[in-house]
């Protein structure tokens, strides 16, 4: 069996590569690679939570230009919604706007995180996740919501459910892509 040119060459390189005296590098050198290696591997938890609310409040803002309650951007007088929130009641409506309030954010999320941010994060995102609907829901009373407190209470489940299930359904997406 013949070798061609770039073969014999590819051979050549490999038997001085073998050949070569070992070298070691400096000290500092490697104090730096390993620094970084953990770094990528485990990143710091305060940065994937910045990281994720930072896209979670960035697609919260967006997704309410379509609602109808506070008159911004292109909601004031979406059919839709209003069909919806006459056709259901108070707990199943909010229920449904806490799921569509946090949906796009926690799906945008688990697109943007890596996949060592993600692994990092691991089961703190059910907290992470309980506290940011928390807080959106007070954020939403806040700027003056219409809602009562009791019955929109429900909206805290739907935003919980809306950002476990979407998150978890992207990254499952992303694992199958790879």
């Amino acid at each position: 069996m013949t070798k061609t040119k770039d073969e014999q060459q590819l051979e050549q390189e490999f038997a001085e590569f073998i050949a070569a005296e070992p070298l070691v590098p400096a000290p500092a050198l490697d104090e730096v690679i390993l620094k970084r290696v953990a770094r990528d591997l485990c990143p710091a938890r305060w940065k994937i939570w910045a990281r994720l609310t930072l896209v979670e409040v960035t697609a919260g803002l967006l997704t309410l230009t379509i609602c109808p309650q506070f008159g911004l951007g292109f909601g004031q007088h979406n059919e839709f919604l209003h069909a919806l929130h006459a056709a259901t009641t108070p707990p199943v409506f909010y229920l449904l706007c806490g799921l569509i309030f946090v949906s796009f954010g926690a799906g945008l999320g688990g697109l943007v995180l890596a996949p060592a941010e993600i692994r990092t994060l691991g089961q703190q995102k059910y907290l992470y996740f309980t506290v940011y609907s928390l807080l959106s829901y007070l954020g939403l009373l806040g700027l003056g919501s219409e809602a009562f407190v009791i019955s929109s209470l429900v909206w805290v489940l739907g935003a919980l459910l809306g950002n476990i299930l979407t998150f978890a359904a992207v990254i499952r997406l992303r694992q199958f892509a790879n």
